[in-house]
């Protein structure tokens, strides 16, 4: 009975699309699609307008700017025109479609990296970031926008309005915009996120449309001469869409890991900070940091919770995501309910006295106040990654006297008033106490040293491992090296080629200049400064 309904179904929705697909007239679509690959001025100058127009929309994080350049963008004509050259295996026509969307993505990350480069607005804003980290949403929304696009085409209905809204919901041009971006600042991770944006758009794109002409009917008995043998034909096409497909797969794996991996997070930290009348987690966000996961929650509890739970909890986070994981906890201190309950008959016959305050040993506050001052060093850690935090010491003042807090910070630049600010509001909450914080700056690197021919030493380019993790990226930085010796020209040029091919630093961020001060070591002082 099930089969029979289910042929039924089937035979009825076959027929429908018969129907649907004498109505189509198949070689005027294919006419009008392949007018969308001719290559013009007009064409390029409407695409680099686009592509410009994004760009200022996403240096000034201005969403209806960015939407003005999807609308302008002429870019989904080559796209739409490779699905139905795959359909209809016109492998000439997938050629110029193929060329056009080439030579147009390339102009547009080449206009987008020199006005990127010569743009006094170089700040990452939340539209950029936006674009940079594509996941699963994006593309079904991609897939169902080629859908839309496709059936629009092919049975003309409402097609002027419909590409309207598919230009928009696609967005192929603030992605490519980006990639400029990123390559025109030096931030090539960022530019790479742009690119496979772009790119698992269009592979989703293609093949949806390709599905739709397919279903309308389109085959290659609509071609004039057939260029190649069916075989041929099939092999090139599928290899065609196999290496496109690449991003889709990364991108759908990529995407369900995290989706993963955060439901892990979740159920460790509410299996553990859940606890009926004595703690429940209210929030929690993760980062990672190289192999490193760092996890902060807060949790409202009626006790403080020991450093022995959290360790077990950083075990049992360990050992779920197969990872390093670090746990901070932000501990607000409530009230249970049976804290607020009356006091019993017994209690006001005797005057409601209470047990008597335990008075603490000077042990006990010596190791209180130790563990607080690697608790203070800990987070200044975390906060100032990956600049290095040590000699951290607490001083208690008389009365409403705030805390001391002072600490040496290995780094080049010094630590503003607002970021001060900030990080002395950061340790008010976590000790629950008022804060006044010194930070005091010292060089971030010592003098280079090299060995016998002239290389750098293994202890030199250890130190130079923490480039990599800088905040924002290499290009936000400049990299000076100083030497008061002119013998050591060689030594900073092999320092300068090192830092270019090994870290990744943009040869326009390292200067070399004659250091102020003679130094006593023979080595090259490098200074990071933030730009």
């Amino acid at each position: 009975m099930n089969k029979a309904l289910i042929s039924y179904y089937i035979k009825k929705l076959s027929d429908y699309l018969a129907i649907k697909t004498e109505m189509v007239d198949h070689r005027a679509v294919i006419k009008e699609v392949a007018t969308g690959v001719d290559r013009s001025w007009i064409y390029y100058s409407m695409l680099m307008l686009a592509s410009l127009i994004a760009l200022l929309g996403l240096l000034t994080n201005s969403i209806a700017v960015i939407i003005g350049a999807m609308l302008i963008s002429p870019l989904m004509g080559p796209i739409i025109s490779s699905g139905l050259a795959f359909t209809i295996g016109d492998l000439t026509f997938a050629r110029r479609a193929f060329k056009t969307i080439a030579i147009s993505v390339a102009l547009t990350i080449l206009a987008c990296t020199v006005v990127s480069f010569i743009s006094p607005l170089k700040e990452q804003t939340a539209e950029i970031l936006a674009r940079v980290h594509p996941n699963i949403f994006d593309l079904f929304v991609a897939m169902l926008s080629g859908i839309v696009g496709a059936i629009a085409l092919c049975t003309k209905r409402n097609y002027l309005i419909t590409s309207t809204g598919v230009a928009i919901a696609t967005a192929v041009i603030p992605p490519l915009s980006v990639t400029g971006y990123g390559l025109g600042t030096g931030q090539l991770m960022l530019a790479m996120g742009g690119f496979l944006l772009f790119f698992t758009n269009f592979v989703a794109i293609v093949l949806t449309s390709d599905l739709v002409f397919f279903i309308f009917g389109f085959r290659t008995s609509h071609l004039e001469t057939v260029q190649y043998s069916p075989r041929k034909r099939l092999l090139i096409i599928a290899g065609l869409l196999t290496l496109i497909s690449v991003p889709l797969v990364y991108t759908l794996v990529a995407d369900l890991t995290k989706v993963k991996e955060k439901k892990r997070i979740e159920r460790v930290l509410k299996l553990n900070l859940n606890k009926d009348l004595t703690s429940r987690m209210t929030s929690y966000d993760y980062q990672q940091h190289d192999e490193k996961i760092l996890i902060r929650a807060s949790v409202n509890t009626v006790k403080i919770i020991d450093k022995q739970s959290e360790l077990k909890m950083e075990k049992e986070l360990t050992d779920a995501l197969k990872r390093p994981v670090a746990v901070r906890l932000e501990q607000i201190i409530v009230a249970s309910g049976e804290a607020l309950k009356p006091p019993k008959e017994s209690e006001l016959m005797t005057g409601g006295t209470s047990p008597a305050v335990k008075v603490e040993t000077s042990a006990q506050i010596r190791t209180r106040v130790e563990q607080m001052v690697i608790d203070v060093q800990r987070e200044l850690t975390d906060a100032l990654a990956p600049f290095p935090v040590s000699d951290t010491h607490l001083t208690f003042g008389g009365g409403e006297e705030p805390l001391q807090v002072s600490t040496t910070l290995k780094r080049d630049y010094p630590v503003e008033d607002d970021e001060k600010l900030l990080l002395a509001r950061f340790l008010e909450r976590s000790l629950e106490l008022p804060v006044t914080l010194t930070v005091k700056t010292v060089p971030l690197l010592p003098p280079l040293s090299f060995d016998g021919t002239g290389a750098l030493t293994p202890a030199s380019t250890a130190t130079l491992a923490l480039i990599k993790e800088l905040p924002g990226g290499r290009g936000e930085f400049r990299f000076i090296l100083e030497s008061s010796s002119r013998e050591n020209t060689k030594r900073l040029e092999t320092v300068k080629l090192y830092l270019i091919h090994e870290q990744g630093v943009p040869e326009r961020s390292i200067v070399i200049r004659a250091a102020h001060t003679a130094t006593e070591s023979a080595g090259v002082i490098l200074r990071i400064i933030r730009r």
